[in-house]
C-alpha cells in the first residue's frame, strides 16, 4: 500500500471508532437520564403519599358534648309513596341549652316532624344533600332559642346527629 491509501484508510478507521465511542456514550447518557427522571418520579411521589395525612376534615370535635335523643321519628314523605325514618340526637356543648331544649321537647319534635316531612325523595337520594338537610334543621333548632339567655352560646344546638336515616 501506498502512503496516501494508507493515510485514506486510518482516517477512516479513525472517524468510525470515533463515532462509535459518540453513539456509545451519548446512549449511555441517554440512558442515565431516563433512569434519573424515573427515580425523580418515584420520590415526587413518595412524598405526595406522605403529605396526605389528613385526619379529619370540618369543624373542629366538640370538648365535652351533651346529647339528647329525640327518638325516631317516621314520616311520609311527599307523594304518600315512602317513609323517611329517622333517629336524631342533638349535641350541645352548654347544658343549660340542652335542659332550656328539653323542656320544650314537644315544641322541637314537632319542627323535626315538619322539616323530615318537606323532603322530596329527590333530595333524599342526593346524598349531597344530606348536610343541607342537617344544616336546616340544625337552623330551625336553633331559632327556637330566645335572643337573650342566661348562656352566651348564640347557636347552642352544635350538631345534628342522624342515627337512622332511611326510606321505606
Amino acid at each position: 500500500m501506498d502512503v496516501k491509501s494508507l493515510d485514506n484508510f486510518s482516517k477512516r478507521n479513525s472517524s468510525r471508532w470515533a463515532g462509535s465511542i459518540v453513539k456509545n456514550t451519548s446512549g449511555l447518557l441517554l440512558i442515565l437520564s431516563g433512569l434519573f427522571f424515573f427515580a425523580t418520579i418515584l420520590h415526587a411521589q413518595e412524598k405526595e403519599v406522605e403529605e396526605i395525612k389528613v385526619i379529619r376534615e370540618g369543624p373542629p370535635p366538640l370538648e365535652d358534648p351533651q346529647y339528647l335523643d329525640l327518638g325516631t321519628f317516621v314520616v311520609n314523605m311527599p307523594g304518600d309513596k315512602y317513609f323517611l325514618k329517622s333517629s336524631i340526637q342533638l349535641a350541645f356543648e352548654n347544658g343549660a341549652a340542652k335542659e332550656w331544649m328539653l323542656a320544650r321537647i314537644p315544641i322541637v319534635k314537632d319542627l323535626v316532624i315538619t322539616h323530615l316531612n318537606s323532603i322530596t325523595v329527590e333530595q333524599f337520594d342526593d346524598t349531597k344533600n344530606r348536610a343541607v338537610i342537617k344544616n336546616d334543621l340544625q337552623n330551625r333548632l336553633n331559632s327556637l332559642f330566645p335572643n337573650k339567655t342566661i348562656w352566651e352560646d348564640t347557636l347552642p344546638v352544635r350538631r345534628i346527629l342522624f342515627l337512622e336515616f332511611y326510606r321505606q
